[in-house]
């Protein structure tokens, strides 16, 4: 699986200019007659693109609504798929790309996780509740940093959160190879290393600030696109993606989700970072200053809830071994863990 071509526009703040540009992309590709997949803030890139179709997926679009749009883009006759939005409407895009059997190009109008170029898509099931899924890789990236400076702030966070997770991956995964679980693949373990160096320079900044710096965000694009572009080589989330990641699962499938996916994973590297034995302190006070949840409370959540996700935790990932899975806790070590942590977080009463 290759990694996909990566087309920047930063010349100008002139979006209409890159909607042309992103035009040109795809028709430079061969596609005649693509479908969109886009956002309500996508269409105006998809604009000038001769689609068959612009499907605006809702709110509550799940794996049955990509399955449904990967049938009617066969159905109309369309050569790709193209989608433009944040990281929903791309993860639909890419799954629907997979259940058509075409090529998919993202074009992200946020930098919220580092879904953008990955072979895997979070889609929530027929029951609500998101799940990993394997999808189509994109054969292209399209970013359009005037479209970026107009995105939420807490996007950007929410970005930097992704990334933040990383270096445990990395650990985790070296753990599973050290018990013979794993074999890594250095070129991807390197690609994931790399992209959390882009960022590290960035994670002191205030991202509310950040957030309007057209050089930082093509600084956090190529980051996000390298990590993804890690699990393309690796052929699994290895790379990016390891006990945090299975906390932010645990928090979906529990308590159908509290915060964004990135937000929520960068929340869970608080429990790696305790398992490993450093300083959960400074790791918090990080989050704060980043504009990440730092606190069970922030995500509507108490003492039982967090044992809960400790415990569930595993279960979302069969088959992959972390330093949760390594440090095998019970109901009584994973409250002795949520104490040592939030010493102040209530138990529900009764």
């Amino acid at each position: 699986m290759e990694s996909p071509q990566v087309h920047i526009y930063d010349g100008t703040e002139d979006e209409d200019q890159a909607a042309a540009e992103l035009a040109g992309v795809i028709s430079d590709l061969g596609a005649k007659a693509p479908l969109v997949v886009s956002s309500v803030h996508g269409h105006r890139l998809a604009q000038p693109l001769k689609a068959v179709e612009i499907a605006t997926p809702e709110d509550e679009a799940n794996q049955e609504s990509a399955a449904e749009i990967g049938s009617r883009a066969r159905a109309m006759g369309a050569d790709t798929i193209v989608a433009i939005g944040g990281g929903r409407c791309l993860d639909i895009g890419k799954l629907a790309a997979a259940r058509a059997g075409l090529g998919v190009v993202a074009v992200p109008t946020q930098l919220s996780h580092d879904g953008i170029s990955s072979p895997v898509a979070v889609v929530p099931n027929a029951e609500g509740v998101p799940e990993s899924v394997g999808a189509q890789a994109p054969r292209a990236v399209f970013v359009s940093i005037p479209t970026l400076v107009d995105a939420p702030s807490q996007s950007v966070a929410a970005g930097l959160g992704d990334l933040l997770a990383n270096p445990f991956a990395l650990r985790d995964w070296a753990l599973a190879a050290e018990r013979g679980l794993e074999t890594i693949n250095q070129r991807a373990w390197d690609m994931s290393a790399e992209s959390y160096i882009l960022i590290k320079p960035h994670l002191d900044e205030d991202p509310r600030t950040a957030a309007g710096d057209p050089r930082f965000l093509r600084e956090l694009a190529d980051a996000l696109i390298l990590s993804g572009n890690a699990m393309i080589c690796s052929g699994t989330s290895r790379p990016a993606s390891g006990a945090e990641h299975e906390i932010s699962h645990a928090i979906d499938r529990l308590y159908a989700g509290r915060a964004m996916h990135g937000a929520q994973v960068a929340f869970g590297c608080i429990i790696s970072v305790a398992l490993y034995g450093e300083d959960t302190g400074a790791f918090r006070e990080r989050l704060t200053r980043l504009g990440l949840p730092q606190h069970p409370r922030e995500l509507g959540l108490n003492a039982d809830d967090m044992v809960r996700v400790i415990l569930r935790a595993p279960d979302t990932r069969p088959g992959r071994f972390t330093i949760l899975e390594d440090a095998n806790l019970d109901e009584g070590a994973a409250a002795e863990l949520v104490r040592r942590i939030w010493s102040d977080l209530e138990r529900p009463e009764g």
